[in-house]
């Protein structure tokens, strides 16, 4: 990769970077039901309207990010970055858009914890025309010379109790059969995608954990789950031109709401081995019905 393709790279993902962070929030309130590393993140208001518009404009730049891999950035015209990357993913119909929800996933990930994708799950899956295969996404962190796996799922539904439902199927399928997840990480290795932000040394690290035939009781794997819904507070606030997710009102409504989801969550019995840890990402929106429609109006004009 050229110095110059790499510098505009650098510079959109500085742009991109300052977007998301303007427009996607960590909610800031005390959850007594959920563990210390789960989270929540929703939108904000402007003059009382949630800001769901400013998210389908942020998805629409962001998709070159998450399917495409960064040779294909740099070597692909920028004029048919969005062509290339919305004709990439796959054509679900409107009530799934699943490869959204991880889109907001990988946006959590790369931005607000760091984590960069080793592999992108797109590609893999647009040469198989699979509309599922294996996690939803793959990245990694590096900490004292190891290696975590965030293989994780994403859930973009209009329920909270159908989207923790739909996780846990997935997630008991994918981590009660050893094999299953070997067969993942031996896919995974062939696929590692030499970038910015993997150097040859923690090229070699990252691969040693994922085709090095460790135990895999050795290989520590993180597995963030993210579930969207249709938030009754998120509704109950819009309207009102003062708004804001800063208030106390606001925040006392959505942790009542939020406490209630966590609650839900881990009466569940998730799978359990000493070198996973599952996170929970929940997402509180006004209504995700409308998000696809209007995802799908972009998604539509993007591809030609």
């Amino acid at each position: 990769m050229s110095n110059k393709h790499r510098s505009k790279l650098q510079e959109m993902d500085s742009s991109l970077k300052t977007r998301i962070c303007n427009q996607i929030f960590k909610v800031k309130v005390d959850i007594q039901s959920a563990s210390e590393n789960d989270a929540s993140f929703t939108l904000d208001y402007e003059d009382g309207r949630y800001r769901q518009n400013e998210l389908v404009g942020l998805i629409r730049d962001a998709v070159p990010f998450f399917a495409l891999t960064e040779d294909e950035i740099a070597t692909i015209d920028k004029s048919d970055w969005n062509r290339n990357s919305f004709t990439r993913i796959s054509d679900a119909n409107r009530k799934s858009k699943g490869d959204y929800g991880e889109l907001l996933l990988f946006l959590i990930l790369s931005i607000f914890y760091d984590i960069p994708k080793f592999v992108t799950k797109a590609r893999l899956r647009s040469t198989t025309r699979e509309q599922i295969k294996g996690f939803d996404c793959a990245h990694f962190s590096i900490s004292n010379s190891k290696v975590t796996l965030w293989l994780g799922e994403a859930k973009f539904h209009q329920n909270i109790s159908g989207a923790i439902s739909s996780a846990l199927k997935s997630i008991k399928e994918h981590l009660n059969d050893s094999e299953r997840i070997k067969s993942e990480l031996r896919l995974l290795g062939g696929e590692i995608e030499l970038n910015k932000q993997l150097e040859n040394e923690k090229y070699e690290l990252l691969k040693s954990y994922v085709t090095g035939g460790r135990s895999l009781n050795k290989v520590d794997i993180a597995v963030p789950v993210l579930c969207t819904y249709d938030s009754k507070c998120i509704k109950e606030f819009s309207g009102d031109i003062d708004s804001d997710i800063d208030s106390d009102d606001f925040k006392e409504k959505i942790g009542l709401e939020l406490e209630e989801n966590f609650k839900k969550i881990y009466s569940k019995s998730w799978p359990k081995r000493s070198n996973i840890k599952i996170v929970f990402f929940i997402v509180p929106l006004e209504s995700v019905s409308d998000l696809k429609e209007s995802i799908e109006l972009v998604e539509n004009a993007m591809k030609f």
